[in-house]
Formats: structure tokens, C-alpha cells, sequence
């Protein structure tokens, strides 16, 4: 039997790189299938699908983002004859939309559900739906064999949990992964962490909001001399002593979204405190060396016409070198997916848009143009003009990109440290 999976390119994606991370979903799934079954993995981030390779079974794992080319993919496919299953975040939150273009979806984790994916398709029993029966008890190991390295930055995405008791209204992972916050076997995963490459991106959204649990995973990550790069909340910086163990386990770098912090308030006096306290906040983090990428949001409903400006000024006054824009992006089965819908105010179902670089509803305090506009403004203001460029799809931004890399590495990599974000024009309105 031959698997082949595939992560479909990206829609309107804000940031477009010369060299990727590998991706966790696929490494997962295929560390689920039998050994006895022939996998081929395709992301079309950086290759093209060959569909007159010959396969039996073909799955798609994708984000929202990349629905819509996921099934194309699919469909293109299925017109073949070749079965497909779809699985990931996306159809995991938008089942009915998904099963339209595939033979069999997989609604939640796989951990349960894969292994009978396997063996009812190679039964002749392949089922409409798998959903997960109970959230997983553990995160399998990736089998990061699927990848050819030679294409992808020297880094590791790692998951060491799953879960978010937090439910921010932007956020789906509490439909997506649980409210309950649950560690993996970290002993498992610390044991394997000397076979990858030699830096690390902790892709957990909130693994330090359990410092209790987190601090032996830390402890032996110190040992094994590898340099990270995580997400935290700022709030962090407030534990010295965590953060004194953060700088004791390498972790070069943390990729911080400010906007709680700063977006309200820039615009409101009651919460200059609160800028206040982010700068001290910030100044902990860097005293240890630990570089801090900020990632801004616009598009709040408490958001003026003056937050670019002001973000953009707060971001270059208190010393940070790399910095994201984003447009606020509801995503579907999110809290504020279901509020703006009910409101009447989302402009598109256009899922590529949701890339956070469209803007696919109606702001509260300003126009949609005035918002991408901003969002674009903030970009050419914060990098030198000389990192600017302009092409028929928009603006082009090129930076240096998060990762602790040396000389050697950067030329071994042929310029893997760069980053061109590239700006896609604002959704257009096709409810």
C-alpha cells in the first residue's frame, strides 16, 4: 500500500519563506501508519504535487488557510479515482464543509482515529467520518524521515502539549484541542531530542502557562544543549526565576504577541500602566538575552485610527528588532467568528483570506480599506525602506528571521534566514 500526504500550499499567507519548518500534523500521521505501508510526503509549500505518481490512498492535512486548496487537491484526486482523507485543524472545525471533497474526514486528534483509517481502507471499509473518541493521552514522536532536510531549515517544531483552559474570543483551539491542558510524555520526547537538528521551535501556545509541569521538561531540555525558540504570554516575565531557567535552557528567543498588552492601551489612559508595565516586562526578558519577536494585531473593536502609528513608535522606542503585523482574523468556530457573523459585519467566506493579512470583516472605528492600509503602513515603517519591495501582489518585506542560525549555517542554507512577507490586497466581499 502507498500513502501519499500532502500539506497543500498556503492561501493568502502573510509571511512567505525561502526555507520552512517541518511540519508537525504529516510527521504525526505518518508516525500512526503501519511500517509496512510505502509514505510519500509532498508540501507544496516548496514542491509540486505530482499527481501521476501512482498512490492508493492520499490524506491532506490543512489549516483554514489552505482549505481551499486542500480541495482542489482533493477533488483533483478523487476525479482520478484515488480515495482521499482530509484531517486537520480546519475540518475539524468545518466537518460538513470538509466531506464534500474527500471519501473519509478525520474530525480531532488522530492518535485514535488514524490506525482504523488504515485498517478499514485496506478492508474496503473505509467510513465517512472518524472523530476522535477522547482527546489523545499522549503525542506520538513525529517521523521526521518523511522530510527531506536538505529543503528545510536545521530546526524542529516540537508539541509537548495540548489544550487551552484560556478560550481567548480570537482563538479555535479550544475547539480544536480541549479546554484541558495536558502534557506529553516528556521523558519520551527529551529522549529523542538528541537525534533532531540542534535548534528547536516550541510551537505550544500557552506550555507556559503550567510552569508546575513545565519545569522538568525544562530541566532536561537544559541538558541537551539545544537552542529553542518558543511562545509565551508576556506575563512570563513577571517569575525571575523562570525566566533565569528559560535563559539556563538555551532558549534564544520568544515569540511574544504584545497586543493584550499595548493595542487598548495606546488608545485608552486608564491602561498607561499597563504600557508601562509591558515595557518593564519586555526589559526582564532581554536583560537574560532572550531576543523577544513582538507580534501586533490590529483590527480590535477598541482599535482608532492612530494604533498603527502608535504601535509601530512603541515597538522601535523600546528596543525590539523583529516585529509581525497581523490583521485580527476570526476564525471559523472562534468566539469572534460567531459574534461578527452574528452582527452581521464578515465580509468574506473566502477561507484563504483568513491568513491574517486580509481583512475579512467590517471594523468598528474605522473602513476595511483604512485597516489593511494601516496594517501595511505599520510594516514599511518599522523596516528599513531598503528591506521594501513592491510586485504585482503587494508588498514585500525582507528581514532576517528568527532563528539563532551562524554564517555557516545561513550559507549552507542559501539565505534560509531571510523571510519575504509577502501582502495580499483585502478580502473582497463575497457573502
Amino acid at each position: 500500500m502507498k500513502l501519499h500526504l500532502i500539506y497543500p500550499d498556503w492561501g493568502h499567507f502573510p509571511l512567505v519563506y525561502r526555507r520552512y519548518i517541518q511540519v508537525m500534523g504529516p510527521a504525526i500521521v505518518a508516525s500512526l501508519t503501519p511500517p509496512d505501508v510505502d509514505v510519500v510526503f509532498t508540501d507544496e509549500r516548496l514542491r509540486t504535487i505530482d499527481f501521476a505518481m501512482d498512490c492508493d490512498l492520499v490524506a491532506i492535512s490543512m489549516m483554514t488557510s489552505q482549505a481551499n486548496r486542500a480541495y482542489e487537491v482533493a477533488d483533483t484526486y478523487r476525479r482520478k479515482g484515488v480515495p482521499v482523507v482530509l484531517g486537520g485543524v480546519h475540518v475539524s472545525l468545518m466537518p460538513e464543509e470538509a466531506a464534500a471533497h474527500a471519501d473519509a474526514i478525520v474530525v480531532g486528534e488522530a492518535e485514535h482515529t488514524w490506525p482504523d483509517v488504515i485498517r478499514d481502507f485496506r478492508s474496503g471499509d473505509l467510513k465517512k467520518t472518524y472523530s476522535c473518541r477522547k482527546p489523545a493521552d499522549d503525542i506520538p514522536l513525529p517521523r521526521w524521515s518523511i522530510f527531506d532536510r536538505s529543503v528545510y531549515l536545521p530546526m524542529n517544531s516540537l508539541q509537548v502539549s495540548r489544550g487551552c483552559p484560556v478560550n481567548c474570543e480570537m482563538c479555535s483551539v479550544p475547539q480544536t484541542y480541549g479546554t484541558e491542558f495536558r502534557m506529553a510524555d516528556t521523558k519520551k520526547i527529551l529522549g529523542d531530542i538528541g537525534s533532531l537538528d540542534r535548534y528547536l521551535f516550541l510551537i505550544n501556545d500557552n506550555l507556559h502557562l503550567a510552569k508546575r509541569r513545565v519545569r522538568s521538561f525544562l530541566d532536561g531540555l537544559a541538558e541537551t544543549g539545544k537552542q529553542w525558540v518558543g511562545l509565551a504570554p508576556l506575563s512570563i516575565a513577571d517569575d525571575a526565576a523562570y525566566l533565569d531557567l528559560l535563559k539556563k535552557t538555551n532558549c534564544w528567543a520568544m515569540y511574544i504577541d504584545l497586543s493584550p498588552w499595548i493595542s487598548a492601551g495606546l488608545n485608552e489612559r486608564v491602561s498607561a500602566v499597563q504600557v508601562d508595565k509591558a515595557n518593564t516586562l519586555l526589559e526582564r526578558i532581554r536583560e537574560r538575552n532572550i531576543k523577544v519577536i513582538a507580534s501586533f494585531v490590529f483590527g480590535f473593536d477598541h482599535d482608532q485610527k492612530d494604533v498603527f502609528d502608535r504601535t509601530v513608535r512603541f515597538a522601535q522606542t523600546n528596543g525590539i528588532e523583529e516585529a509581525e503585523f497581523h490583521i485580527l482574523t476570526p476564525y471559523p468556530k472562534s468566539r469572534l467568528y460567531e459574534r461578527l457573523n452574528a452582527e452581521g459585519r464578515l465580509l468574506t467566506r473566502d477561507f484563504s483570506q483568513y491568513s491574517t493579512s486580509s481583512v475579512v470583516y467590517r471594523p468598528a472605528n474605522m473602513t476595511a480599506d483604512e485597516l489593511y492600509e494601516g496594517y501595511i503602513r505599520a510594516w514599511k515603517e518599522f523596516y528599513p525602506a531598503e528591506t521594501h519591495e513592491e510586485n504585482e501582489e503587494g508588498l514585500v518585506i525582507k528581514t532576517f528571521a528568527c532563528f539563532p542560525m551562524n554564517k555557516t549555517d545561513l550559507d549552507h542554507y542559501t539565505g534560509a534566514g531571510w523571510v519575504e512577507a509577502v501582502r495580499k490586497k483585502k478580502a473582497e466581499v463575497t457573502v
